[in-house]
């Protein structure tokens, strides 16, 4: 089964690395992508920078400074103001997913058959 989640009207494939709104793909860059899976699996638990540079960025260095543009763009996405309902800021230590991601099975894809003759 694919690890997919789901919340509110979002649905995150992270084997396809794509988040879905309403089953319209919203576009991201992969980087955004990664951060918001590595977010989603510690659901309820905060992330600490220096883990998410690790498990983002491994491979790249980067300043602790393009975590925070990430984040600012998936809260674009989930509309996510001075409330949060989906990332909570945790001064000098990281962030937390803050909804209830539920695994959800990908949406199933029905192939017709045409018999030709």
């Amino acid at each position: 089964m694919a690890e997919t989640y789901q919340f509110g009207p979002f649905r995150l494939d992270a084997e396809a690395k794509s988040l879905f709104k309403s089953d319209k793909p919203v576009p991201l860059t992969p980087k955004a992508i990664e951060l918001l899976i590595v977010l989603v699996r510690n659901a309820g638990s905060v992330v600490d920078k220096n883990s998410l540079l690790r498990e983002v960025w491994a491979d790249t260095a980067v300043e602790e400074g393009i975590i925070a543009v990430n984040i600012a763009t998936l809260r674009k996405v989930f509309h996510d103001g001075d409330r949060p309902a989906f990332i909570e800021t945790v001064p000098r230590r990281g962030y937390r997913f803050v909804a209830e991601p539920r695994h959800s099975s990908p949406p199933v894809r029905r192939w017709i058959r045409l018999a030709i003759g």
